[in-house]
C-alpha cells in the first residue's frame, strides 16, 4: 500500500476561475507521497466537472460532492477522509510551491513526532507579493504549542490561518479538533485552540505557501453583522480559556491578541455606525492590554468610537508611507 505522507484538503467551491492553477501546483510537487482530496461543496459553476476530470486523470485524487455546508464543513468533510500523516489546508484559489512536500519531508526525517508545522506564506495582490507572517524567520526552531503562542503574541508575529499550518492527522483526531461550523472567522477560533495542546510545533523559515488576495473583505460588505457576531463570539470564547490557563503569561498575551482583533474589526467594520455599534460590549476590552498601544486604543475607543477609527487611520496611513 503506498506511503502517504501529505493529505492536501481542498474545499472547493464556484472557482473554476482558479482551480486548475491551485490543482496543478499540488501535482507538480516534486515529493509524490501524497494525496489530493477536492471537497466539492455544492458549487454552482464548473468546478465539480474540474474536480472529476482531474480524478480521471490521477488515481491519487479523490472527489467528494456534497450539499453546500460552508468552509469550515468542507475542510472537516476532508478531514474525515483523509490517509496521511499531515493534513493540509489549501484553499482553491491559491497554490503551493512545488518544491514544498520535499523540503518539509526533509525537516521531518530531522524533527521527529511533530504535532504541528509552521510555515510561511506570501500575500498576492496584483503585482504586490509580501509575507504574511509579519516578521519573516530564518531559521528552524521547535518547541511546545504554548511556547509558540507566546513568542508568536509577544512579537506580533501571529498568524491564524489554517493554510499557514500543516497538521498530524493522528493528533487532530485523537483531541476530536474540528472546526466550527456555521460560523466566520473560523481559523480564528480553530488554530489557537490545537496549537494550544500540541506537544510539537516545528516552525520554518520558508514560504511554500501563495494566498490571492481577492474582492470581499470585510471592509466592502454591505451587512457586516455576521461577521461581528461571530468574531466577537469567537474572541469572548478565547479570552475565557486565556483566563482558564495555568501559564499566566501566555494568559495574559491571548488576552492581547484577543483585544487586538476586537479592535480591529470596530475599525474595519466602522462600528461607529448605529446598526454596529450595539455589538461592542466595552467591558470586554478592560483589562486585556497588554501593550502601551492597545491601552491608548482602548481609551480612545472608550471616548469616541469614530474619532478612534479616524485616529487609527491616520496612523496606518503614516506607517505605510514610513
Amino acid at each position: 500500500m503506498k506511503k502517504i505522507l501529505f493529505s492536501f484538503v481542498v474545499p472547493v467551491y464556484n472557482v473554476e476561475k482558479y482551480l486548475e492553477k491551485c490543482l496543478d501546483s499540488v501535482i507538480a510537487q516534486k515529493d509524490k507521497e501524497l494525496e489530493l482530496i477536492l471537497v466539492d461543496d455544492g458549487s454552482t459553476d464548473n468546478s465539480g466537472t474540474l474536480c472529476d476530470m482531474y480524478a480521471k486523470k490521477y488515481s491519487w485524487i479523490k472527489v467528494i460532492h456534497k450539499k453546500n455546508g460552508g468552509l469550515s464543513s468542507a475542510r472537516n468533510t476532508g478531514i474525515h477522509y483523509a490517509k496521511g500523516d499531515y493534513i493540509v489546508f489549501l484553499d482553491s484559489d491559491d497554490y503551493v510551491d512545488i518544491h514544498m512536500c520535499q523540503k518539509l519531508r526533509e525537516y521531518l526525517e530531522f524533527y521527529q513526532d511533530i504535532d504541528v508545522i509552521s510555515i510561511d506564506g506570501y500575500e498576492i495582490q496584483g503585482y504586490e507579493k509580501n509575507h504574511m507572517r509579519s516578521v519573516p524567520l530564518h531559521a528552524v526552531s521547535c518547541t511546545n504549542g504554548e511556547h509558540f503562542l507566546l513568542l508568536r503574541y509577544q512579537q506580533k508575529n501571529m498568524n491564524v490561518e489554517a493554510c499557514l499550518y500543516l497538521f498530524r492527522r493522528k493528533f487532530l483526531n485523537e483531541n476530536g479538533f474540528q472546526f466550527v461550523e456555521g460560523i466566520l472567522h473560523e481559523d480564528v477560533e480553530f488554530t489557537h485552540r490545537v496549537l494550544l495542546m500540541a506537544e510539537k510545533v516545528l516552525t520554518v523559515p520558508d514560504a511554500f505557501y501563495y494566498y490571492l488576495v481577492r474582492d470581499g473583505s470585510i471592509s466592502t460588505k454591505k451587512d457586516k453583522t455576521k461577521n461581528i457576531q461571530d468574531l466577537f463570539r469567537t474572541l469572548e470564547q478565547m479570552s475565557v480559556r486565556a483566563e482558564q490557563l495555568a501559564n499566566k503569561e501566555l494568559g495574559k498575551w491571548m488576552k492581547n491578541a484577543a483585544l487586538n482583533s476586537y479592535l480591529n474589526m470596530i475599525q474595519e467594520a466602522r462600528m461607529y455606525q448605529p446598526q454596529y455599534k450595539k455589538y461592542i460590549k466595552k467591558r470586554f476590552m478592560w483589562n486585556k492590554a497588554a501593550t502601551p498601544w492597545n491601552h491608548i486604543r482602548v481609551f480612545l475607543c472608550m471616548v469616541n468610537i469614530r474619532g478612534y477609527c479616524a485616529i487609527n487611520d491616520l496612523y496606518k496611513s503614516i506607517r505605510k508611507r514610513a
